[in-house]
């Protein structure tokens, strides 16, 4: 299935309010609304809701996501919550007509998907720098869930995930639009990773294997106990589509640096992170090759749909460009001094 463009990622919609919030959940799930306060996201209204029976989250999707999107999503924690239970993913609390997503229509008539989530504690990775040895096991973390999923995925039915730009495969969907980036250095860097990758390293990645994947374990999507270490949540299953396990590592690789103090290695977060996963999952030499720009590609392609996303909604501008200065600096600093391989045979 073709991705859409950056247009749909950024198309506008109505937000719902907290108020109608509260009434819908209470409606459709049951649930006696205590308080209710909006979390930040690029995409939907999300909101961290204390009810009667504790607390929970509650998604109402973009209008333009569909039914079939959302229930593949729901699909995959369920079946998390029957074969994996040990894996800290939310659960799903079930509709009063026992549905796992029911539709409502916000204030604009657009009809609204909402799916309700088990609250999972802790705080997220990115709160603080964290020790290379907390990226380490969060990598093998990954490692196991990237398993279960890619065999969810693999059942029957089959299941194919979102489409989605954020697929780091996609470069036709998200690379010509590099000249939006509105930071001069940071649309140059990106310009320069998009046109090497595309050439020498896309068309490698493309011939391998490509399982359902969660494409989207960054810091804000992951939960932890400070002390001693130990991840508690693995959030944000919206952008899980089919693509090699090598890139699915290096979305979350790419984000390593920012997680740890300063380094005389800008590529030792990584590599801790790819030695976790790598304790569970050994990965191949090509992959290992591979590794190295589809890291800078990430970056190159975070760059690009964030500018995009925080130029055509000014609501979500603050959250979207956040990151900018950090993606500018990680494609300087990890572009000058790329290994040519990370990983078991290094």
């Amino acid at each position: 299935m073709p991705a859409p463009s950056p247009l749909q990622l950024t198309a506008a919609f109505a937000p719902i309010d907290e108020a109608m919030a509260a009434e819908l959940i209470g409606r459709t799930h049951g649930l006696a609304v205590r308080s209710i306060a909006r979390l930040a996201t690029e995409r939907d209204d999300t909101f961290r809701v204390r009810t009667d029976r504790g607390t929970v989250v509650a998604k109402f999707a973009h209008p333009l996501d569909t039914a079939a999107t959302i229930e593949g999503q729901l699909m995959v924690l369920a079946a998390l919550e029957r074969e994996h239970p040990g894996l800290p993913v939310p659960r799903i609390v079930l509709a009063r007509d026992g549905a796992r997503s029911v539709a409502v229509d916000d204030d604009a008539g657009d009809a609204r998907l909402l799916r309700v989530l088990t609250h999972l504690e802790g705080e997220t990775l990115g709160a603080a720098p964290r020790p290379l040895s907390a990226l380490r096991a969060l990598g093998a973390l990954h490692a196991r869930l990237a398993a279960a999923i890619a065999a969810i995925g693999d059942a029957e039915p089959a299941l194919h995930g979102a489409a989605t730009p954020w697929n780091l495969l996609h470069l036709e969907h998200y690379g010509p639009h590099v000249d939006g980036i509105a930071q001069p250095e940071l649309r140059d860097e990106a310009a320069r990773v998009i046109d090497r990758v595309g050439r020498s390293v896309l068309p490698r990645a493309a011939a391998l294997p490509a399982p359902l994947a969660h494409n989207d374990l960054h810091g804000d999507n992951v939960l932890v106990q400070p002390e001693p270490f130990a991840v508690t949540g693995v959030l944000d299953f919206g952008d899980m589509t089919r693509t090699p396990r090598v890139a699915d590592l290096a979305v979350a690789a790419s984000y390593a640096r920012g997680r740890v103090s300063a380094t005389s290695d800008p590529w030792a977060a990584a590599r801790a992170y790819v030695a976790g996963y790598e304790a569970e999952q050994p990965l191949t030499d090509e992959e290992h090759a591979l590794l190295p720009e589809l890291v800078l590609l990430r970056l190159a392609q975070r760059g690009i749909l964030n500018s995009a996303i925080a130029a055509a909604n000014p609501a979500a501008a603050a959250y979207a460009s956040r990151n900018l200065s950090a993606i500018a600096r990680d494609l300087r600093e990890l572009g000058a001094s790329i290994p040519s391989t990370i990983g078991a045979s290094e």
